[in-house]
């Protein structure tokens, strides 16, 4: 056996990548069934073939590459230079191209029935492949994929083995001729191109000859030199390879049912995902013809282990084969793709000019192990019932966001990339309720329980987190008597659905999304104190206390956030992402911080009373109501009178013993900002009051805030 290291067959471009598999496919049939490859920087084979240049130039066999169905192929009534090319080829002398005569014969007879009936192409395709020889298989296998009475065309190959004015059966006719020619100076010049293909050198010129979509740089045509155009040059064996290549993603019978609206399912080829910004015009990706991940081995492979590995084709996504290029990439990230694939060369196939297209290498795509990356799965069923329809031009950016963020989560995984993707659902949804005809035919979303997703999120340890996840959990308790859907969550508050999953024509608390943060959380809290009385219970309180249910934030992120410390567009993101999710039944504590450093005395004072204070140290006085705000103190703060809520929330902590409250020292404190931070639940509301805002004539034990699922234990003795 010899290893050879193969620099010039690489991963990139994608001719260079055909014409690797096409070596591997023709020496492992023809000459070395024991054979192994695998990819480093290029090809390395180990295989009993000591001289592959002479075996290539001497011995291989052509597979029989003909395509009757297509116009200018050799086969039809104007082909005339194609039909003399293609005798040209088979008037070469010798055993070699036997199995090519003997395909011919049997395409024409069919292409003749095919036009004295009249038959369309489906048709044609499924009584050559019905006659064809053996050989001749995996060439139409290839290039048509035939369900019921349609023809998919697999992008690698163009329509049918057909890109624009490039008929690839044609070309591969006349490659084979200068490669294959017995003349000594042809044979010499065949010797030398086959060995500066595998070596990486360029001893012979190229060849004037079309290489179409597989290698951009050769490509030639318009805007391909600074002189405006340049002709297109290649390799013959590198274009006779390549195609003996492609067959290797030939539809095989197991995929066949796998195709999808004109897609067919051919391995690892995609639909086409655009990366970037979503913010695009509708049908931005419509010039491309789809995605092709070439799979990249480290380890030594057989032949019959490569036929199995694109046999199979195994890139599957939420228990199905990844049919979008962001599918694709989760699947490379929770192990959904064959075991010893190391990698994946991801091409994007545009349309370059007229009705040419160009196979341009994306990235390089490694397969690691992000387990994160399945909590995506927990988002698209939704959002594909949203793609099914006509969408509206704000329905379809917001779809485009999302794609947008979901191929960034899947690509990188982590804490930031999937609050982006959660925010891009809760923007989806904003949308989709604006939008009359949408909501007709999309039902409110369920979101998935939060607690999954906050292991992954909570690994950023950002106050605008906390803040978030504290406003976003609050919810009413719901009354007993109507149901567990009487109760209002914070995303059925500030988004258009109602707890019976129905949309409604507008929020309950309207202007997320359109107006600062700050001041619609402020009627979020007007809109609580207003309606708490409604709430089961609340005879425990003497006045309105803030939402009994959510997870508790630390009083120094709800200072910092009414001082005007916190990033808005920082806490924005992670609001909305947390509005994607649903909270209840969510138990999460974050961990202890210190004290503000700088309070807001105002918010000092209220944090207590939103929470519920004990109003007497007495022991016989336990039952007694707590303390809790004034109602029409959020009209108050919203109107910019803090003074006055301040001078009023003195008198009633009072009532509690809290007997030396100092004045309100800062003349611009923003009520707004205020009010916006008494909406989540305070974790250790009284430590402000007690530290720093008041000294209690006697020392009040501090009542912590109650869970969600016990009232607040009000025998607390204050001593």
């Amino acid at each position: 056996m010899t290893v050879h290291t193969l620099a010039g067959l690489r991963p990139t471009p994608l001719a260079s990548y055909l014409a690797g598999l096409g070596l591997i496919r023709v020496l492992g049939e023809q000459a070395d069934p024991a054979l192994t490859a695998w990819w480093t920087d290029g090809l390395v084979l180990d295989t009993t073939v000591d001289d592959i240049t002479g075996w290539l130039v001497e011995q291989y066999v052509p597979t029989p590459v003909l395509s009757p169905w297509n116009g200018g192929s050799g086969f039809g009534e104007k082909d005339t230079s194609q039909r003399q090319a293609l005798t040209a080829l088979l008037a070469l002398p010798g055993p070699r191209l036997e199995p090519y005569r003997e395909a011919h014969a049997v395409a024409s007879a069919v292409a003749e029935r095919a036009h004295r009936h009249g038959w369309d192409k489906p048709r044609l395709v499924r009584e050559l492949r019905n006659h064809c020889p053996e050989p001749m298989l995996p060439w139409i296998d290839a290039a048509v994929v035939l369900a019921s009475d349609q023809a998919y065309f697999p992008p690698l190959l163009g329509t049918g083995g057909n890109d624009g004015r490039l008929e690839f059966s044609h070309t591969f006719h006349k490659r084979l001729s200068e490669v294959l020619d017995p003349d000594p100076k042809a044979w010499k010049r065949s010797a030398n191109h086959a060995r500066d293909l595998l070596t990486g050198e360029q001893v012979e010129r190229l060849e004037k000859a079309m290489i179409g979509q597989f290698d951009p740089g050769g490509a030639g045509g318009k805007g391909s030199s600074p002189f405006g155009a340049a002709e297109s040059y290649a390799n013959p064996w590198s274009y006779v390879l390549l195609i003996e290549g492609a067959m290797l993603f030939a539809a095989t019978a197991a995929r066949r049912h796998q195709h999808a609206a004109g897609r067919a399912a051919i391995p690892f080829t995609v639909t086409a995902s655009p990366d970037g910004s979503g913010s695009g015009a509708d049908g931005e990706a419509s010039t491309a013809r789809g995605e092709v991940w070439a799979p990249v081995w480290r380890e030594p492979f057989s032949l019959a282990e490569t036929k199995q590995l694109f046999a199979e084709a195994r890139a599957s996504w939420n228990g199905r084969p990844a049919q979008r290029a962001v599918e694709f990439y989760a699947a490379t990230r929770t192990l959904g793709v064959a075991r010893g694939v190391a990698g994946f060369v991801r091409y994007g196939l545009h349309q370059r000019n007229g009705l040419a297209f160009v196979a341009v290498p994306v990235e390089h795509v490694t397969v690691t192990d992000k387990p994160e990356v399945r909590l995506a799965a927990r988002l698209e069923e939704w959002v594909s019932r949203v793609r099914r329809g006509e969408l509206p031009a704000a329905v379809g950016r917001a779809v485009r966001r999302f794609d947008a963020a979901a191929m960034d989560f899947a690509r990188e995984g982590g804490a930031r990339p999937l609050a982006r993707l959660l925010a891009a659902v809760t923007d989806l949804e904003l949308a989709v309720g604006r939008s009359g005809r949408t909501r007709e035919r999309v039902p409110v979303r369920v979101p998935p329980p939060a607690h999954e997703f906050l292991t992954v999120l909570a690994g950023l340890d950002l106050p605008e987190l906390r803040v978030a996840a504290g406003i976003a959990s609050c919810a009413t308790r719901p009354d007993a008597n109507a149901g567990h859907r009487s109760g209002r969550s914070m995303r059925q508050i500030l988004l258009p659905v109602d707890p019976d999953r129905h949309w409604r024509d507008a929020p309950v608390v309207a202007g997320f999304g359109l107006r600062r943060l700050p001041e619609v959380l402020a009627d979020v809290f007007a809109w609580r104190c207003r309606t708490a009385p409604d709430e089961p219970d609340v005879a425990a309180f003497r006045g309105s206390p803030t939402f009994r249910r959510g997870v508790r934030v630390p009083d120094a992120d709800l200072h910092a956030f009414a001082a005007g410390r916190l990033r808005e567009t920082e806490l924005d993101l992670w609001l909305r992402a947390c509005l994607a999710l649903r909270w209840d039944g969510v138990a999460y504590e974050w961990a202890d911080v210190e004290p503000p450093t700088t309070p807001v005395p105002l918010l000092g004072l209220l944090h207590p009373l939103a929470n519920g204070l004990p109003t007497s140290p007495r022991e016989a006085d336990r039952d007694a109501p707590m303390l809790a705000l004034s109602p029409d103190w959020a009209v108050q703060l919203r109107a910019g009178r803090a003074e006055a809520v301040h001078e009023q929330a003195v008198r009633r902590l009072r009532q509690a013993g809290w007997l030396a409250v100092p004045p309100l020292t800062a003349a611009d404190v923003d009520g707004t900002a205020v009010a916006a931070a008494l909406v989540p639940r305070c974790r250790r509301p009284q430590r402000m009051l007690r530290t720093l805002l008041a000294v209690p004539a006697t020392s009040p034990t501090e009542v912590e805030t109650p869970t969600d699922t016990e009232m607040p234990e009000l025998a607390e003795e204050m001593t």
